[in-house]
């Protein structure tokens, strides 16, 4: 295509934006349309003064103060009774969407009224390019909703499709020296299908081996099938069949059965996580600025009087909030509201809630049925509740605690009781207690530390209750890195250096009744940026008091003291990184030293991608690993190899190739995703639990933005492989390589998907030959500037531009284009035109005479 012809393309298509875009305030201009050829033409394009709309039906994502309250929703805009001007007609479910404190009494519920009857002092922007309309309202008017907030009613459930998805890995290894061969097939599988609100979800794996020695097998492995079905009424989200118990008071079960836990994500943004309301008083109106730790968090205008903030989003780091007053008068007042939570503190008004029931997987040979019920809420700034119970045949645990936040950190305490009968039959009670600690000092440093006691020997879980019921059983030997435990301790230092780094420390040791063992452990990382290059060091050192039987042996057995060993081991690493970008190829060089008292190593490697969306990626590497004896140092083996990723509409391709002293290994491994849905199969990315099916009929060739390669399909479909639940996700095509004979009507959709949606997204397309008409009359005029233009279907395909031109799609061969710019017999024409579509022009030039009816 021609620069001229882009500049013809490109200079209609803003003055359209310009002419069509609408705005309700504002100072008001005249264009007189006698200025374009005289007072009998132009006539039509009046009504484009002040960016007036035309008249009809829009769908339109409607935004309030800036925030989404509905998406394509048809909104008719008509024309005001004094003049030719148009306004938006807002039906009723609008304005509730928009969360209007008081509506006037109203009979239908699709009656629709102009803005200004509805909430008065209120204003209206439409823009016709992105075909959004944006009212603002004043705050006074609105119900007070958090930032982020999305009304459920906009909530998309998603469409009828069944989906597969895999991640396959081949491996072929072979021992040079023994010349011992062998392969081997793994592939990850995903299923679903998707009715409406409810999910059915099945995880496998395939898996084949075959070698030289021991021949081959094939094995597939069911891992867990389940329903899924989110509850937006209660915020929950409902699970049947194979599950994993949600909560971190007891710790996490594989069972059998039923579940109803809180999500979370259903939240609006404002609302997730932990973090404290700020409560105030102003004088007069007043400017709020929020800091944490220097920075700006939130600010906000208030009116006079007592005001309170409970959105702020949960930060990374906590540290306490510094809030700052301006009154209108300029005085500033300042005062701090600490900061500090652990991991179960909860936003003050919010409530957490697990329930399961059912049967703990693997111990199906004895009685595994349980009840599992935890319930947390945040009280206020301070103080957060947690309650629990577990119960089973013969073993019940109680459990009671919550986190105190305070200015001098936050603390957390949770008491378990359990009785139960475990080892010999014989009836075990025991208390554990629980105790967090978290705090971000001014300076940046953030501690957390966390001790776990279990103050008697006869504490169980109920995992290794079943455990060991089993092994009474049947035989079977139980291993277990929690039953007998007594204390463990754990805490980690994170101190920010400024331009010198950032430096973190950790500790954690633990230990077992009867002295059965010990752990110890110290850690120590300082990293840092000089320029583009990255740097780390670590260092790490491990002490172990173990008993050989507590491994080796099932936990009914006696213990053998003379099995104890101990064993300590330093290491040390050392990383940099260093980038090497060639223009769209993204390189980096990175190189790891790594030493023990057993070994040292050291590895380089160079990593890159290419391609304007780093389709392609690939590294490559080698290195040495020298071990230790008590005479000398042995040998260094020396390993190198690589491996390449191309994504591609399909998914993604791999391959890998490793060699060392007596070895080499290939690979190949490819991954992505197949949907079945009412159009057709679709093959994609690997995906992830929430997606969209893209539908943008004739757009073959589109490129879906962040789709891993996705590409719209000559059926018009295509997957992008990643949305944010219960979040607007803006859906983009890049129609730079798409197909030339169909262009897209708007390049971006808006979707709030529910969590394991495949959510459905259309874009409209135009179809048909590009082609560039200037047209003149018979008697060398030219049709005034604005005259709509119809096809021989009678749709509206476009208006008269400047000089006469008109661009249009034309689908047929033959045929003629109506252009009217008024009512009378004389304020229209018809060009008739003949085209070769099967010309490989992507854009066609013509000129042709508007002949009068």
């Amino acid at each position: 295509m021609s620069p001229t012809i882009n500049l013809n393309r490109k200079s209609l298509a803003l003055l359209i934006a310009i002419v069509c875009s609408g705005s309700a305030q504002g100072e008001e201009y005249y264009f007189d349309p006698a200025l374009l050829q005289g007072a009998t033409y132009g006539q039509n394009i009046a009504r484009f003064n002040e960016q007036q709309t035309p008249s009809g039906d829009y769908l339109a994502d409607v935004y309030v103060n800036g925030t989404l309250v509905t998406s394509s929703t048809n909104i008719r805009f008509n024309a005001v009774k004094e003049g030719q001007q148009t306004e938006p007609c807002l039906p009723l479910s609008v304005m509730k969407a928009a969360q209007i404190k008081s509506l006037p009494a109203t009979d239908a519920a699709t009656e629709c009224r102009p803005l200004r009857e509805w909430v008065p002092h209120a204003g209206w922007q439409f823009d016709s390019a992105t075909l959004r309309l944006l009212l603002t309202i004043p705050m006074t008017e609105l119900t007070h909703k958090p930032r982020g907030y999305i009304s459920p009613s906009e909530w998309d459930s998603g469409a009828l499709a069944l989906f597969l998805r895999h991640n396959t890995n081949w491996t072929h290894t072979e021992n040079t020296d023994s010349h011992y061969r062998y392969q081997y097939l793994w592939s990850g599988l995903n299923m679903g299908v998707n009715l409406g609100l409810w999910q059915v979800r099945h995880q496998s794996n395939l898996r084949y081996a075959n070698s030289n020695q021991s021949g081959s097998a094939w094995r597939y492995n069911s891992v867990r099938t389940w329903v899924q079905r989110p509850v937006a009424s209660i915020n929950s989200i409902l699970s049947l069949g194979d599950s994993y118990t949600d909560s971190s008071l007891f710790g996490s079960l594989s069972f059998n059965g039923a579940k109803l836990v809180t999500d979370e994500r259903m939240r609006p943004q404002g609302k997730r996580g932990y973090a404290p309301e700020v409560r105030g008083v102003a004088a007069s109106s007043a400017h709020v600025v929020v800091k944490q730790l220097g920075k700006v968090i939130y600010e906000t205008n208030v009116p006079p009087g007592p005001f309170y903030i409970d959105d702020l989003y949960n930060t990374r780091y906590q540290g306490d909030l510094e809030v700052e007053v301006i009154e209108a008068s300029g005085k500033t007042s300042r005062f701090t509201v600490p900061y500090s939570s652990v991991p179960d503190s909860v936003r003050p008004g919010n409530w957490h809630y697990s329930l399961a029931f059912g049967r703990v997987r693997q111990y199906y040979d004895i009685e595994n049925r349980f009840f599992e019920g935890t319930f947390q809420h945040g009280v206020n700034n301070t103080i957060t509740l947690n309650l629990g119970s577990r119960i089973a045949q013969r073993y019940q645990a109680w459990l009671a605690g919550g986190v105190w936040a305070t200015g001098m950190g936050a603390f957390g305490l949770n008491a378990t009781w359990s009785n139960a009968r475990a080892e010999h039959n014989e009836r075990q009670q025991g208390w554990r207690a629980e105790l967090s600690y978290s705090k971000t000092f001014t300076t940046g440093t953030n501690l957390v530390l966390a001790a776990y006691r279990y103050s008697t020997n006869g504490f169980r879980d109920l995992q290794d209750v079943l455990g060991v019921r089993r092994e009474a059983k049947t035989g079977i030997d139980y291993y277990s890195d929690t039953l007998h435990q007594r204390n463990r301790l754990s805490a980690t230092v994170s101190q920010p250096l400024g331009r010198l780094g950032t430096l973190n420390l950790s500790a954690s040791t633990a230990d077992y009744y009867n002295n059965q063992s010990r752990i110890t452990q110290l850690q120590m990382g300082y990293s840092n940026q000089w320029r583009n290059i990255s740097y780390g060091v670590n260092i790490a050192r491990q002490r172990t008091t173990w008993d050989y039987d507590r491994f080796y042996h099932g936990v009914n057995e006696p213990l053998d003291v003379s099995s104890r060993q101990k064993y300590t081991e330093t290491t040390m690493s050392f990383n940099v990184s260093i980038p090497l970008d060639w223009g769209e190829n993204r390189t980096s060089v990175a190189m790891n030293y790594n030493q023990s008292s057993q070994s040292r190593s050291s590895t380089v490697s160079m990593t890159g991608s290419s391609g304007e969306n780093s389709d392609l990626s690939w590294s490559v590497y080698g290195g040495y690993e020298r071990y230790r004896n008590s005479n000398s140092d042995s040998s260094a083996p020396t390993t190198f190899g690589g491996n390449l990723q191309q994504n591609t509409r399909f998914g993604a391709l791999r391959a890998n190739y490793d060699q060392g002293d007596n070895y080499r290994q290939e690979g190949l491994g490819a991954s992505g995703t197949l949907v079945l849905h009412p159009g057709g199969l679709t093959a994609g990315p690997y995906t992830s639990d929430t997606f969209a099916l893209i539908h943008a009929d004739g757009a073959q060739g589109a490129i879906v933005q962040n789709g891993q390669g996705a590409v719209v399909d000559r059926f018009g479909y295509a997957i992008l492989p990643s949305l944010s639940p219960y979040r607007v996700n803006n859906v983009t095509l890049d129609t730079r390589k798409m197909r030339s004979d169909a262009e897209l009507t708007g390049g971006s959709q808006q979707i709030v998907p529910y969590a394991g949606a495949i959510a459905r997204v259309n874009f409209a397309t135009i179809s048909g030959k590009a082609v560039l008409i200037s047209v003149k009359m018979p008697d060398g005029g030219i049709p005034p500037m604005g005259a709509d233009v119809f096809n021989g279907e009678d749709t509206n395909i476009g208006m008269v531009g400047q000089s006469g031109q008109i661009y249009a799609r034309i689908a047929h061969p033959s045929g003629s284009l109506l252009v009217r710019w008024g009512t009378g017999a004389n304020q229209r024409c018809r060009v008739a035109y003949q085209l070769d579509l099967h010309t490989k022009e992507p854009f066609l030039y013509l000129n042709k005479i508007c002949e009068k009816e």
